[in-house]
């Protein structure tokens, strides 16, 4: 395990080093995750699940509905269904060959300009 100094600034901001930065592909507005686990402050990338997570709490209390751990994992559930979904029809179009490839979308997007 590799081993950092760092200097926490008036305003209590942190900056992690380069190769951290790198290494996780952290950059300017990406956020993550501080837990505290007895002594050790653990810091972790947010995940597109985490920021699923987010978006079915705020949509739950939108609509009026409890915001419990069990809602929640309800509708991780449900949506976890509809991006599989998703997955399946996108893997069927993939192997019927009814796409369109990034090349000819550029073409065809310089055709129209």
């Amino acid at each position: 395990m590799k081993e950092y100094d760092v200097v926490i600034s008036t305003k209590g901001q942190v900056v992690l080093p380069k190769e951290i930065r790198e290494q996780f592909k952290l950059s300017t507005g990406s956020k993550i995750k501080v837990w505290i686990d007895g002594e050790q402050i653990i810091l972790k990338p947010r995940s597109v699940m985490d920021e699923m997570k987010d978006l079915i709490i705020a949509d739950l209390a939108r609509d009026g509905k409890p915001v419990t751990e069990k809602t929640v994992k309800e509708y991780q559930a449900k949506l976890g269904k509809a991006l599989d979904a998703v997955v399946a029809e996108a893997e069927q179009e993939y192997q019927a060959k009814q796409y369109i490839t990034l090349s000819d979308l550029k073409r065809e997007e310089e055709g129209n300009v």
